[in-house]
């Protein structure tokens, strides 16, 4: 769990970090580092390499590799470890709290500094279900000695880009403030997902839906591409929504960016009309209002 990986943090000294971040450096080039190289960047003899090694393989930050050489590979645990070291340096991360959501691709948990100030801490788990599946359709997983490890610290980065690029163009997005590793951290948000309330004004709520879709088209130049019910937040109090899970997102340049607007904007229509029972015709007459707004502002094109 990664709120026991905050608590390893202490335990450790510069030169332990100093060995699971050559780990992380070479995850491009190697499974497993040999200890000659490991040792070589350490400055270090053997003896002691193989010392550090052993202190971080009893919290399980590490794998020892002894067949055919003797090497060290570093674990889903060693890169938690690293990325929160990173972000403690940012903010004060003295709790993580259990997981507050569980998606196909990442974790979403609640970490509290000091003081009891709430962030949102996104890890990326790619690989983590159905291994035989995303296997099949990621045949370059073998290629590649990083593995998932890799592909997670990918994904947080290209993920974090474009919520850097939403948040400056005003859409409303929980606020990035650092990528570690294949973690983001962000500003805490009081919102609860869309399918998870019961709207005491439906119609407001949809409205503020659409202007964030729109905003962030005009705006910001993206498409969500994946949009629904289970990744819009709203605060029950005041209406406010945030557009959340953007690594499907498309740049309106995209030659099928138009067709996922309009996929983007029938599912959350979709849902207020089988949840609220407001006829379809009358979101679809809502969503032009708005529409129309956005034209008059300086947006162009068409959404359907």
């Amino acid at each position: 769990m990664l709120s026991d990986v905050v608590d390893i943090v202490p335990k450790l000294r510069s030169k332990h970090l100093r060995f699971l971040k050559i780990l992380a450096r070479l995850l491009r080039r190697y499974r497993y580092v040999p200890i000659y190289v490991v040792s070589n960047r350490l400055g270090l003899k053997s003896y002691f390499v193989r010392k550090i090694a052993e202190y971080l393989s009893k919290y399980g930050l590490i794998e020892i590799r002894k067949r055919e050489y003797e090497g060290y590979g570093l674990t889903t645990r060693g890169l938690d470890l690293l990325a929160l070291h990173v972000l403690g340096g940012l903010v004060d991360i003295r709790r993580v709290a259990k997981r507050f959501d569980v998606g196909k691709e990442a974790d979403i948990h609640i970490c509290y500094t000091g003081d009891g100030t709430p962030y949102i801490v996104k890890v990326f788990r790619l690989g983590r279900t159905s291994f035989k599946k995303v296997r099949s359709v990621r045949p370059g997983y073998y290629t590649s000695a990083g593995g998932w490890l890799l592909l997670n610290i990918k994904a947080a980065g290209k993920e974090y880009e474009i919520l850097q690029r939403l948040w400056n163009a005003g859409v409303s997005v929980p606020k990035p403030i650092a990528k570690a590793y294949h973690m983001i951290l962000m500003e805490y948000v009081p919102g609860k997902e869309l399918h998870k309330v019961q709207l005491a004004s439906p119609k407001d709520v949809f409205i503020e839906i659409v202007r964030e879709i729109l905003k962030a088209y005009y705006t910001a130049g993206i498409v969500h591409a994946d949009l629904s019910e289970y990744n819009v937040l709203v605060d029950e109090r005041n209406f406010e929504v945030w557009l959340i899970d953007w690594p499907q997102w498309l740049d309106v340049d995209h030659i099928e960016a138009q067709d996922y607007l309009r996929k983007d904007i029938e599912q959350i229509i979709r849902f207020f009309n089988r949840k609220y029972r407001i006829p379809m015709n009358e979101l679809w007459g809502i969503f032009e209002g708005v529409h129309r707004e956005y034209k008059l502002m300086g947006g162009s094109g068409e959404t359907h």
